[in-house]
């Protein structure tokens, strides 16, 4: 038996029902996961998992082959061992980091208690009495009390010669006492410190001084603090030689400040004190691209005195002829070298020159990048990556039927009448239509303007639209999932209790496949979507690149195969999974726009703004990368803008559902809402109960759906 397909309600379980059936170990077989299991919903909708296991050629040609005549729970045992160990590689490449718990140490201040006020001559006598006159502590006994003393720091208090250690003291009258103040001296404190840049080395000097403290003499209460008065000099202990003794430990011995180390030496104040400096590295500039020629679209839609627009006189595309210059390219800049307080040099940071991807239509020419052909400049950026093409424009005079047939252009197309049922127009730049579009497919990579309605038919606009703008997600998340994969193959390889002889039978995709099922579940359903909009959407993609990542991903992931395969292969599968992202990333969907006049029954998709400036839009699905505005209203359909929406009236009195529907951030303004319209902002939803007018709705503080 060389081939079984087996299920269980894990794909754990699956494939032992199939090693089970085949009389094999795990080692000795190649698996392909043909369906993940599935929970599901109350138990609707779950799946079992589905494998297939086809017995490997390579598997019996070990050093050591396998006895015919082994028992078959013999042969049970390693592969049951390489599930241990795998399990152990992977509890390892998972470590979790506990964060740290503060401490918060709340400090109060003890209360001082005010001493009342018994100085009348009755009290004292009651209370007693003590008091501080020249220098000495006087005290008188009362009749009911004994006085009390407190003593602060900065003075001692002494009875009969021994030192008093309470702070609190009860005065005898059979006692002799006798108080002292504690003078002080402290030595200048200071530090050397040098900035992180290693651009400065700083003195902090918190000068040392001398304090000669008095007792104060104090009025007779029958309770008394004992105070004191200070005089404070400056005794400054640092000097000039200490610090440089500093700076040489330190290395540091140019570029010293002596001036700022001579005011360090003399100030009486704490302060710090710039003692060194280095020369910061001049910092150079990147290859620049600089334009010749301009290449945005002038104005935009214009009214004219009777409200209405006309929207071929509204923009204008920029075009050059053959020849024309349209930029220079600059080299980087570099910067010049500093260097640190150390005298170490500190390099600049590194420039990068402009990296060109010239389209058709331009050539470079020594620096200077040169259209080849007439056309509108194509120019997309980021980075400093850059791509320049030419787009030349196509002007149609009159309709788009049976007897001009479909149109595809690699550049702008202009037609002055309208398309009819059925046909087709694709433009790798921008669309401008004279009338109407009647049941026709209208794709561009640039804005589309259609001076009338569009009625039944499917418009997109944007490169990025229907199978790129999914694909350039996908890619995006499929890197991730790769570049993790070889992390955590990397860190198998270096562990000291991985087997590096364990590759060269099979190669990576034994480990691959534990690993996409153990960690990465995701991924098999993720790559098979990636395989499938990529065959569906062949026609619409002009980059082979998007069908050769497709082939590698399925012989890769989703085929089966006995060839052994090294890292470098999804090595270079992640970069061409980057690459794709990184420049369809690139476009900027923000400029394709959609302008039309009224929407029935059909599907518009724009990268960049929606407008609809007529009367209605009726029964249809519209999507918007910008923000969506509809003068009229709105029945029935669906309507999504990534940045906010505005429409004149929303809904239906006949109860067709309209649903529309923005972000977490954006906001939806409707100037009528009739009762029934259904309103989805971020993962909320809230039914219209009722008509309102001026509505305003986003989310407020909460997270709850608000409504103004």
């Amino acid at each position: 038996m060389q081939s079984v397909v087996a299920k269980g309600k894990s794909i754990q379980e699956a494939v032992q029902v199939g090693i089970d059936l085949m009389e094999v170990t795990k080692k000795e077989v190649n698996i392909e996961i043909l369906q993940a299991p599935s929970k599901g919903f109350m138990k609707i909708g779950s799946k079992e998992a589905v494998v297939r296991l086809t017995k490997l050629e390579t598997a019996v040609t070990v050093d050591t082959p396998i006895p015919a005549q082994r028992e078959s729970h013999d042969l049970k045992e390693p592969a049951d061992h390489v599930v241990e160990e795998s399990d152990d590689w992977f509890s390892k490449a998972e470590s979790f980091v506990s964060g740290l718990d503060i401490d918060k140490i709340e400090i109060r201040q003890p209360e001082v208690k005010k001493t009342a006020d018994h100085s009348s001559e009755e009290l004292l006598l009651k209370n007693g009495s003590v008091w501080v006159k020249d220098g000495k502590l006087m005290m008188n006994p009362g009749t009911e009390k004994l006085p009390v003393v407190s003593i602060p720091k900065g003075i001692r208090l002494y009875r009969n010669q021994k030192l008093i250690e309470e702070p609190l003291y009860i005065l005898s009258p059979k006692d002799e006492y006798r108080i002292a103040a504690i003078d002080e001296e402290k030595d200048t404190e200071w530090s050397l410190e040098v900035s992180p840049d290693k651009l400065k080395a700083f003195l902090h000097v918190n000068p040392g001084y001398i304090i000669k403290r008095t007792v104060d003499d104090l009025d007779p209460l029958p309770q008394i603090t004992l105070t004191y008065s200070e005089d404070r000099t400056i005794k400054q202990t640092l000097t000039e030689a200490m610090v440089k003794e500093a700076m040489q430990e330190r290395s540091i011995l140019q570029n010293i400040d002596h001036i700022e180390l001579l005011r360090a030496m003399r100030n009486g104040e704490p302060s710090d004190y710039t003692i060194a400096r280095g020369v910061a590295p001049s910092e150079g500039k990147d290859g620049w691209l600089e334009l010749k020629v301009d290449t945005d679209v002038k104005e935009g839609l214009k009214e004219g005195e009777h409200g209405k627009v006309n929207f071929r006189e509204t923009k204008v595309f920029p075009m050059i002829d053959t020849g024309e210059i349209i930029a220079v390219v600059h080299p980087p800049e570099e910067g010049s070298t500093g260097y640190s307080v150390y005298s170490e040099s500190l390099s600049p940071k590194p420039v990068f020159p402009i990296v060109l991807r010239l389209g058709k239509g331009v050539k470079l020419i020594g620096d200077h990048i040169v259209a080849k052909e007439f056309g509108r400049p194509h120019i997309e950026s980021k980075g400093q990556l850059v791509k320049i093409s030419i787009m030349p424009k196509l002007l149609h005079n009159g309709d788009v039927n049976l007897s001009s047939g479909n149109i595809s252009f690699l550049g702008d197309i202009e037609i002055t009448g309208e398309i009819d049922t059925g046909m087709k127009v694709e433009a790798q730049g921008n669309l401008v239509i004279g009338k109407n579009i009647q049941g026709s497919v209208c794709t561009a990579t640039g804005s589309i303007i259609v001076a009338g309605n569009i009625t039944a038919s499917d418009v997109s606009a944007g490169k990025n639209n229907m199978i790129t703008s999914k694909l350039s997600m996908l890619t995006g998340v499929l890197k991730q999932d790769v570049d993790r994969i070889i992390a955590v193959i990397i860190q198998l390889i270096n562990s000291p209790s991985f087997k590096t002889t364990d590759f060269p039978k099979g190669g990576l995709q034994p480990l691959v496949r534990i690993l996409l099922e153990k960690k990465f579940n995701d991924f098999i359903p993720r790559a098979k979507l990636y395989v499938q909009l990529v065959r569906e959407g062949k026609a619409q993609l002009d980059d082979e690149r998007w069908k050769e990542t497709a082939e590698q991903i399925s012989s890769l992931f989703l085929t089966l195969s006995t060839k052994a395969v090294s890292i470098d292969v999804f090595t270079h599968l992640s970069h061409h999974l980057g690459a794709l992202h990184e420049e369809s990333e690139m476009f900027d969907e923000s400029k394709s726009s959609i302008e039309c006049m009224n929407v029935l029954n059909s599907r518009i998709h724009a990268g960049g703004d929606l407008y609809i400036s007529g009367q209605s839009c009726i029964h249809s699905r519209i999507h918007s990368g910008g923000f969506m505005t509809i003068n009229g209203s709105l029945r029935g359909g669906e309507a999504y803008a990534e940045k906010g929406i505005y429409i004149g009236e929303t809904g239906a009195e006949s109860g067709t559902p309209t649903n529309l529907a923005v972000p977490s951030g954006a906001v939806i303004k409707i100037g009528n809402a009739l009762e029934g319209t259904i309103l989805r902002i971020g993962n909320r939803k809230v039914v219209l109960t009722q008509d309102y007018s001026g509505l305003k709705a986003r989310l407020n503080a909460g997270g709850m759906i608000e409504l103004r």
